[in-house]
């Protein structure tokens, strides 16, 4: 496996391990845990990440296939943090 496949697989599993993180979070709200270190870590860690993510889409192209699993990655992990911020609003 190439360097490039390497890094490409280390995002994506970074990009799905944080889509987890607003389920745990909910969790520990919901049982009444102190979690806005948590959160405040989270968001700095989903931006850096998100950073990340689109600096491996520009390396890799608009043509190879791997540029929409990283996409698909960063969306489903940014919808998936951005609504979970938005229900602490309600």
């Amino acid at each position: 496996m190439s360097t490039t496949d390497d890094t490409t697989d280390e995002i994506l599993h970074e990009l799905a391990e944080a889509k987890t993180w607003p389920a745990g979070l909910k969790k520990a709200l919901d049982s009444g845990s102190d979690v806005d270190d948590e959160i405040r870590e989270a968001d700095q860690r989903i931006e850096a990440l998100e950073k990340r993510a689109k600096e491996t889409i520009k390396r890799l192209g608009c043509v190879s296939p791997q540029t929409r699993m990283v996409s698909q990655g960063m969306a489903d992990m940014l919808i998936g943090w951005y609504t979970f911020k938005d229900s602490l609003k309600s």
